[in-house]
């Protein structure tokens, strides 16, 4: 199964984003937005694991949380993925300044390692994805605006827990399922 780990967002913060891609609808056949309700922070992703696995994962996870503090996200600003030429993604930021949001992900980085999962070569940017663009010629004016909306603020949000979720990819689009869940038990 394909399987990647990630925090889930609470409701106020899927009704920001959702309000912000509300104010981008012009672009709606440039862009295919995710589902608020879909939208997560991603901490590390698997890729398809077998089933035999998925116990090993579970358990990865656990070990990852319990090596790791509860922190505060806060979403602001937008911006898009390439940051020059066409863009291919739209985002949502994030910040956490304490540092407890890297060290939970290079705590999941390296259980994960340590089952055979490859590290992942780019460097931990958190966002959160609102559309991937569907052509990259037919959205010339997406980035301004996308750029004039960097002063937006989605809320905050508590994180005490990672989740193992499998996705199942579908004609209407991806649906996301929790597998396993674990609380972050580390001392800050």
């Amino acid at each position: 199964m394909r399987t990647f780990v990630a925090v889930e967002l609470d409701e106020s913060i899927q009704r920001g984003l959702s309000k912000l891609q509300d104010r981008l609808r012009q672009f709606d056949r440039a862009v295919r937005w995710a589902r608020p309700e879909s939208i997560h922070l991603t901490i590390k992703f698997l890729g398809e694991v077998p089933d035999q696995q998925i116990a090993d994962v579970c358990a990865a996870v656990d070990e990852a949380a319990a090596a790791s503090s509860r922190f505060e996200i806060s979403v602001a600003g937008a911006g898009c993925f390439p940051p020059r030429g066409p863009a291919r993604v739209v985002w949502a930021g994030l910040t956490e300044p304490t540092g407890r949001l890297a060290a939970c992900q290079q705590a999941c980085e390296e259980a994960m390692g340590r089952l055979g999962f490859a590290p992942e070569a780019r460097a931990f940017h958190p966002h959160l994805t609102l559309g991937r663009v569907k052509q990259a010629s037919s959205g010339p004016d997406l980035r301004p605006a996308i750029e004039r909306l960097a002063d937006f603020g989605g809320g905050r949000q508590r994180v005490g827990e990672l989740v193992l979720f499998e996705s199942q990819l579908r004609r209407e689009g991806a649906i996301y399922v929790p597998l396993h869940r674990a609380r972050l038990t580390g001392e800050p």
